[in-house]
């Protein structure tokens, strides 16, 4: 796992451990999740379970992302 950082629309610095998923991580899509839940205490716990939820759980999002990679 390593430090990952990003900078969102409203200039905010956030610095994040790369997770560990169960599917393909795909970091634009991550960050953007993680963005969401910035409000509360435990923001990646956040990311990661939405990430999980709405990228893993959906075979075909998983296959677009792999697909926008090539």
């Amino acid at each position: 796992m390593g430090g990952e950082t990003f900078i969102n629309d409203q200039g905010l610095r956030i610095e994040y451990t790369k997770p560990s998923l169960s599917c393909f991580y795909d970091k634009e899509a991550y960050e953007g999740y993680l963005n969401t839940c910035l409000m509360l205490p435990n923001y990646e716990a956040c990311g990661q379970a939405k990430y999980e939820m709405h990228i893993c759980g959906n075979k075909k999002k998983v296959k677009q992302l792999k697909e926008k990679l090539k």
